[in-house]
């Protein structure tokens, strides 16, 4: 991990530079290459390589000193701000939406107390401008056009009419104003430290929290520049009449004079600072009491090895030794000593970062790991979600917006994940924001990447690939959603079906599946152009033959839904359940299904090909398929091998008898020699999944296995499991690959292209109230709406499926919410007794809920509907169909 380009780094450019220099020109027993960048330190086998550069990077970001830049230095006077003052920084680049302004700040004049001047005072902002702007905007980058846009997504601003700090921050596209409780002292010095922590803001008062506010969504990233002083032309400070990022016409752009002050040491924190870390920076700075004072009141400027981050040569040999399982010993001279030489302490304050608890059990890093890891940290993104009462309403949560530094992880969120059991807080913290820093830069790489290349290990796009399971989701959304909007372009087409049809060949036991509603839609959707398909709206307008229903949605969702029904019965023969599903069941996955392997015709291998069209339709409308398939079909699907931990999941005896065979003549073997015809068939033969019997070889069923010949048993036994459903498998990919871009597959793992396809298999209740709307008279508060949430929560998951078809046509929800093309909403109803059956509208998921004044008669009533009226047509009977017809 770790490249050049988009490089989240902090720290003032110089002292970064003269830690590279030093770093590269005393680094002991290594070299540059031939482009001249540092070589890499490796970090265990299966574990992130890292170069010095990137491993600087993250030092940098975890330490509290380097991660930040001064914008005014402590010592010398300050800076001093007058109503047309503007000083100009650039915005160090870093990730996240986490980060923190401080400042001494010396209030010289208050706001005038009358007059058409009152207007609130700018102090700091972040964004940009285009527009008429003067001269000393543009010196700044701030270009000219004929009409005015100023975006700011943060500002710190004092009152109109008092000295109060008004924080104004852009939080996901709604504004949002934060004021603080006291004021700004005038003509005495005040320590001021403003923290965004992605969703909230604090402002403190020489270190004292003064307020707190809670936003109702993320604040957006930027990278915009800071500007000191005067606002920029066009600026109107987010929460006032103006929407950040508004256009205005020329020549109305409104000026916010600048705070009449002195600044000094201010700084921008590329994270969230806690308390303790805020009273660090004030003690660090000043031991003055003067605060009266404008010209006695001196700072103390920190010292150039305290400005370094703690990164020195020493770092790199200590850092390996640890991470490789070695001891290291630090002497006190080490700790006293800033010898390059020698390895820092790790007790030292520049050398947090090398907390022993952190690299000592680096060696210990596998991707499985780091795949846990990525989930427990989605866990906690999520949960924060909750809390806060925004429960994945309008997007994933992020994981870029995740405090790597100061997270806290639950024991509770912890206990699942067995393979981080033992692992020390920061560790699991140090990790994790490796993996940051390691997708804020795949960001700015992915665009140029050609990933028709993945297959061939030289590529960057192979190399990518490997490392799927540490990219996260939100990172692959990026390229994924823009290369399937620009490769949309079918209509939809029209289809009829003939249920009847469908259901008088289930009375006759045809298992053929050739009356099936799959193979009607098979037949007149197959064989028409890819393209047709290629739609993020509905791909097809379904008409049930002899039903007066029409389709705005829900018709096709049912239609989805029986498909998938089918597929997972008896009436067709494409997919069977897994073996251990099998003689009353053994092992996990026995909910699952596998393709049939004795479904190897033209015929059949064409049919699999288009259930990997209804996989790409279902990925680009995010219409969710109820199918439940194991990681032996998901894997080849994005490129991926099986092994035999997925032959595990779906036949736990044939992966048993394969690794019994693979031990015999070992020590601690039960199987000898002599015993071994007990354990073995007559030939080279095994049964399949379908229960037939499949010979290994040619005329296999007439070569005896020996004892000799037992390691060729068993390498053909186990290459005939791993490729058992392959011929499926691969028609399933073939016909995925023309409705979306398959060249992008191997970015994603297998469980997030199954979550892409399914959705989530448990139906999550909060998720789906967090996406549900009111329509008057109802409200979110009324009686009866809470009691309805009470009695879904009390649902097991087969009866949340059945309420989730009942009321929309499909049985998953997807998993990301800004696929929800419409959100549930609850409406009125005409009968409001407790004798009262809910009604549904599946073309518009919604449902008309009587206002039940029992618990017992809602649950009654609702688990009547759900398994009694499969119907969606409630306009007339089924007529003018020919149940009889056989074409």
């Amino acid at each position: 991990g770790g490249g050049g380009g988009g490089a989240a780094e902090a720290g003032p450019a110089a002292d970064a530079k003269h830690v590279d220099n030093k770093a590269d020109s005393k680094r002991d027993g290594r070299v540059s290459d031939s482009t001249g960048s540092g070589s890499s330190s490796h970090f265990g086998k299966g574990n992130i390589v890292a170069t010095d550069e990137f491993l600087i990077t993250a030092l940098r970001l975890w330490d509290l000193q380097g991660s930040h830049v001064t914008l005014v230095p402590a010592a010398g006077p300050g800076l001093e701000l007058q109503s047309a003052t503007t000083s100009g920084y650039p915005n160090p680049r870093h990730f996240g939406n986490q980060f923190s302004a401080t400042m001494w700040i010396f209030l010289q004049k208050s706001p005038p107390k009358k007059g058409s001047a009152l207007q609130p005072r700018a102090l700091m902002h972040r964004g940009y401008h285009v527009g008429t702007g003067d001269a000393s905007t543009q010196k700044f980058g701030f270009r000219r056009s004929r009409q005015d846009v100023a975006h700011t997504t943060f500002s710190i601003m004092l009152g109109a009419k008092d000295n109060a700090v008004t924080v104004h921050c852009d939080a996901g596209g709604q504004p949002h104003m934060v004021t603080s409780k006291k004021q700004v002292p005038l003509r005495r010095w005040l320590h001021l430290a403003v923290v965004c922590r992605g969703h909230a803001i604090e402002v403190f008062f020489d270190g004292t929290l003064d307020t707190k506010s809670v936003l109702p969504r993320q604040i957006t990233r930027s990278t915009h520049p800071i500007l000191l002083g005067r606002a920029i032309p066009g600026f109107h400070p987010c929460g006032a009449n103006q929407r950040p990022g508004a256009s205005l016409p020329p020549g109305s752009e409104q000026v916010y004079p600048s705070v009449e002050a002195v600044v000094k040491d201010v700084r921008w924190y590329t994270h969230d600072m806690s308390k303790e870390q805020v009273d660090e920076v004030i003690s660090a700075s000043t031991n003055n009491k003067k605060r009266s004072s404008l010209k006695g009141f001196q700072l103390t400027e920190p010292d150039a090895k305290s400005q370094r981050s703690g990164v020195h040569p020493g770092h790199f040999e200590a850092i390996e030794a640890l991470s490789t399982g070695r001891k290291v010993k630090f002497s006190r001279e080490q700790q006293k000593s800033g010898d390059s030489k020698s390895s820092p302490s790790p007790s030292s304050s520049s050398s947090s970062s090398l907390d022993p608890a952190v690299w000592s059990h680096w060696h210990k890093w596998s991707p499985k790991m780091d795949a846990q890891l990525l989930r427990l940290f989605t866990e906690i993104a999520e949960l924060d979600l909750k809390r806060r009462g925004v429960a994945r309403r309008g997007a994933l949560p992020s994981l870029l917006n995740i405090p790597a530094r100061t997270v806290e992880i639950p024991d509770k969120l912890l206990r699942p994940y067995h393979l981080l059991k033992g692992m020390p807080t920061q560790c699991l913290r140090m990790r994790f924001l490796f993996i940051q820093i390691l997708n804020i830069r795949i960001v700015s790489v992915l665009p140029m990447v050609d990933f028709s290349q993945a297959l061939s290990s030289w590529s960057l796009a192979h190399r990518l690939s490997m490392l799927s399971h540490l990219i996260f989701l939100e990172i692959k959304n990026i390229a994924w959603t823009h290369i399937l909007h620009q490769t949309s372009t079918g209509r939809g087409h029209y289809v009829n079906i003939n249920t009847p049809r469908a259901l008088k060949a289930r009375e006759r036991g045809d298992r053929s599946g050739r009356k099936s509603v799959f193979f009607q839609l098979y037949l007149q959707l197959h064989f028409c152009k890819p393209s047709v398909l290629r739609t993020e709206n509905r791909p097809w307008v379904v008409s049930y033959q002899g039903f007066g229903g029409q389709d705005a949605g829900g018709l096709f969702r049912d239609s989805v839904s029986t498909i998938c029904s089918e597929l997972q019965g008896p009436w067709v023969p494409l997919l069977i359940p897994v073996p251990n599903s099998k003689d009353g069941g053994v092992g996990d996955n026995q909910e699952k299904f596998i393709p049939n392997p004795s479904c190897r015709s033209a015929l059949h291998i064409s049919n699999y090909a288009f259930i990997g069209k209804l996989m790409g339709v279902a990925i680009r409308g995010s219409h969710m398929l109820n199918l439940d398939l194991p990681s032996l079909v998901w894997k080849p699907l994005v490129g991926e091998s099986v092994t035999m931990a997925d032959i595990k999941a779906v036949d736990v005896i044939s992966h048993g008898l394969i690794e019994t065979l693979a031990k015999a003549g070992t020590e601690g073997s039960q199987i000898t020699k002599e015993n071994f015809c007990d354990f073995v068939p007559n030939g080279f033969v095994m049964s399949g999944y379908d229960g037939k019997e499949v010979e290994l070889k040619d005329c296999g069923a007439s070569v005896v296995v020996t004892w000799e010949n037992r390691e060729e048993y068993v390498c053909l036994l186990k290459s005939a499991r791993l490729n058992e459903v392959r011929a499926q498998a691969q028609a399933i990919r073939k016909g995925l690959g023309t409705i979306v871009p398959i060249q992008l597959l191997p970015l994603f793992t297998w469980q997030e292209l199954e979550m892409m396809v399914c959705g989530k298999r448990e139906i999550d209740i909060d998720y789906l109230k967090a996406n549900t709307r009111y329509r008057a008279p109802v409200k979110e508060t009324d009686p009866h709406v809470l009691m309805l949430w009470e009695v879904l929560q009390e649902f097991s998951h087969e009866e949340r499926r059945l309420f989730l078809r009942f009321v929309w046509g499909q049985s998953r929800l997807p998993y990301n919410p800004a696929d929800f093309k419409q959100k549930f909403e609850i409406l009125s109803s005409r009968d409001n007794s407790n004798k009262a059956l809910p009604v549904s509208h599946t073309c518009f998921f919604s449902v008309e809920l009587p206002r039940y004044t029992e618990k017992k008669a809602m649950r009654e009533k609702i688990l009547y509907a759900i398994t009694n009226c499969q119907s969606i047509d409630t306009d007339h009977a089924a007529q003018n169909v020919d149940w009889d017809d056989e074409s």
